[in-house]
């Protein structure tokens, strides 16, 4: 194999890899964002669940 031959292998090869990681970027960044806007959602109904006064004694700071 010429020295020419072994260069544009190895550009094709950077080419494919850069492709390849661009391609899976974004359906991961969408997917990161949808879990985040998820899981920040959840956070809060969660915090506005424990300002609520409940009918029954919290049984998480119970004295002994």
């Amino acid at each position: 194999m010429s020295v020419m031959t072994l260069i544009l292998l190895a550009l094709a090869l950077v080419v494919a890899i850069a492709v390849a990681l661009g391609l899976a970027y974004l359906p991961m960044r969408l997917l990161m964002g949808r879990m985040a806007a998820n899981i920040t959602t959840f956070i809060q109904r969660q915090r506005d669940r424990r300002r609520v006064e409940r009918g029954t004694p919290d049984r998480r700071h119970t004295e002994v």
